[in-house]
């Protein structure tokens, strides 16, 4: 019975295509499908696949993020001024004596020329004490010429005026003590001109309720005179 199931479909496989090309050849049957064909014929030739959709690139409105530039060097840790105040050992060695050795370096590194010793430090401390007293001398008389400042800050104003002026003429005998290696002399009036920026913040003290606006001027001028007589008490004269 299979072998049977079996020869009849092989006879059936082997008459299709005969079968098919009959169907073609037949009378009427290839006349009735001709106008079917060619019109898929047609259609596959004229009517290609469209061509796929390219989606439209969208740009973003906002611009695209700029990094940052680095920050600038801060100037109090540039290359340039870090060796000038580190390198040189003995000037941080004579810096060290004073109560604010940063100031010291800051203030003579830059004038510093020649060999390094406490005479040579001094000098170059005293002739910077005498300029910040001249620079505030300036400032105190602008302020005193301003129309708007009071007559209640004028009064003190005049005291700083007189005690820079003392400041500057104290420090020329002090290098004159130092040329005639005068160390109790020298020691006196560096003394004194630590005195200096104490009067001008007393004057405006004694007045209630008054700010004084040379506080900050003042305050550097205490830090320079204190180094001054710090560097002198390691003196050693030849």
């Amino acid at each position: 019975m299979e072998l049977n199931k079996f020869t009849l479909l092989l006879i059936s496989s082997s008459l299709l295509p005969f079968l098919a090309g009959a169907i073609f050849e037949a009378p009427g049957i290839a006349d009735a499908l001709g106008p079917a064909m060619s019109f898929l014929s047609e259609a596959t030739t004229r009517s290609p696949l469209p061509p796929p959709v390219v989606s439209p690139t969208i740009r973003s409105p906002f611009p695209s993020p700029v990094s940052s530039p680095p920050p600038p060097e801060s100037p109090a840790h540039s290359s340039s001024t870090l060796p000038l105040l580190s390198n040189n050992a003995a000037l941080t060695k004579i810096c060290d004596v004073t109560r604010y050795p940063a100031e010291c370096l800051a203030t003579i590194a830059p004038s510093l020329t020649g060999e390094t010793n406490p005479i040579s430090v001094l000098k170059i401390g005293i002739h910077a004490l005498q300029k910040s007293f001249e620079e505030a001398t300036a400032v105190a008389t602008k302020i005193l010429n301003d129309l708007s400042t009071t007559a209640a800050v004028k009064a003190p104003l005049d005291t700083c005026v007189e005690s820079f002026d003392n400041g500057i003429a104290v420090l020329n005998d002090a290098l004159t003590a130092i040329s005639a290696h005068d160390i109790g002399r020298l020691s006196t009036k560096l003394s004194a001109a630590l005195t200096y920026s104490d009067t001008c913040e007393e004057a405006f003290a004694e007045q209630p309720d008054l700010e004084s606006p040379l506080k900050e001027t003042d305050q550097h001028l205490d830090k320079l005179a204190s180094i001054n007589l710090a560097i002198s008490t390691s003196l050693q004269w030849s």
